[in-house]
């Protein structure tokens, strides 16, 4: 130990040679941490270098816990919450990250239309007139409505729109609350209800419709207080918003209590404090847009494949913030066969190669595979790469 002066008091201090090597070394390591970061950010060679070798983002199939598919009749798999389900044999089982069964819940349904939300599950045999809510590995409760449904979607707090056919009306729309109770209907007679959402804070139900009737298509979306609804019904349609001729309405979402967001064929738009805003181009000229969707909690995304020469392709997927003009933007090599998404993830599917990205663009995991992926189910923090006899577990 060495003695030094404090030139302020005069008296001699005890230097601390540990804590001066604790105290460089701390230096050093944020210095290293910092230029890895640098190069990281600023070079894609690297980058892909540091999460293969460094971050050890890229995985095998062999390496991964796996579910087996040994099932004579229909098979269906999807993801909510933390597991990864299969549904065969008038059962729902439920698999946690590590492959193993943790719940089997008995749901007489082959062939699914189905809403996933955080914890809830809302499910349906296609066409069928039972609809069931589940949350986490309990089924909440079952019931029979009149007609067939065609279209589920359940929001963040267990409430659940559906869209009803084969009735007396073009469309039928239904909400029920989180306990299984019918807060209203809405009877469409001269339009088809094409989707339905109802806002986080349960206040607002959105529905669009399309009315094909005439020579010309018309879109429309309608905004519904959910209170005056459950009194007043005639009185609860608290904005409409009118499309041009001719465009078509494919879906709506609702992003948190007040911002609806609305796919066309031709835009992605956003309604809020009754405006409609234009957010994202989906027919532009010069542009080759392969995939977009509106299914993430705050984000939109496109897909535009770049073409340089005969065999040079790439593909950008665009994502952008749906209220603001934040857009990042994440490349890969080749063209994308199909893009799934959930929650803040986006999955790339390149045939052999699945790229999962979150909303700032970088990678979290990369997956490849010697054959053909089937399909990928997208959860809380977990995927799955689905085969015809297997599914890959994927922890992100």
């Amino acid at each position: 130990m060495k003695d030094i002066v404090d030139f302020k008091t005069g008296k001699k201090k005890n230097l601390n040679k540990k804590k001066m090597i604790i105290a460089i070394s701390i230096g050093i390591i944020l210095l290293v941490i910092g230029i890895t970061m640098l190069v990281y950010y600023s070079s894609s060679e690297a980058r892909n270098f540091l999460d293969q070798y460094l971050f050890r983002k890229n995985v095998t199939q062999e390496k991964l816990n796996s579910i087996e598919l040994n099932y004579n009749s229909n098979v269906n798999v999807f993801a909510y919450n933390k597991y990864i389900c299969v549904l065969a044999e008038n059962k729902l089982i439920q698999y946690n990250s590590s492959g193993n069964e943790e719940k089997v819940i008995d749901l007489e349904i082959s062939d699914p239309v189905y809403s996933v939300n955080d914890k809830y599950l809302a499910i349906s045999e296609k066409n069928g007139s039972k609809i069931n809510l589940i949350s986490g590995s309990e089924l909440i409760w079952s019931k029979e409505v009149d007609g067939q449904i065609s279209k589920i979607n359940v929001n963040n707090n267990g409430y659940v729109g559906l869209i009803i056919e084969g009735t007396s009306y073009k469309s039928v729309i239904a909400i029920y609350d989180n306990k299984g109770n019918e807060l209203f209907k809405t009877y469409l007679s001269t339009t088809t209800a094409v989707d339905v959402d109802i806002s986080d804070n349960n206040e607002y139900m959105a529905f669009a419709e399309v009315n094909t009737t005439g020579t010309t298509i018309q879109s429309n979306v309608k905004i519904v207080s959910i209170e005056k609804a459950k009194e007043t019904p005639k009185e609860s349609i608290i904005y409409t918003n009118k499309a041009d001729t001719n465009k078509l309405i494919l879906g709506i979402t609702y992003q948190g209590n007040d911002k609806l967001v609305c796919m066309y064929d031709d835009e992605i738009t956003v309604i809020q404090n009754e405006n409609s805003t234009s957010v994202m181009k989906l027919n532009e000229e010069g542009k080759n847009i392969n995939f977009a969707n509106i299914n993430l909690d705050k984000n939109i995304y496109r897909t535009v494949e770049e073409t340089e020469g005969l065999f040079d392709t790439n593909t950008v997927i665009e994502i952008k913030e749906a209220d603001s003009d934040k857009l990042v933007v994440h490349t890969v090599e080749g063209a994308v066969k199909y893009v799934y998404s959930y929650g803040n993830i986006i999955a790339i599917n390149m045939g052999q190669e699945i790229e999962f990205i979150n909303m700032s663009g970088w990678l979290l995991k990369r997956y490849y595979s010697t054959q053909e992926v089937q399909n990928v189910v997208i959860g809380n923090n977990i995927a799955g790469i689905v085969y015809q006899d297997r599914v890959e577990i994927i922890n992100l």
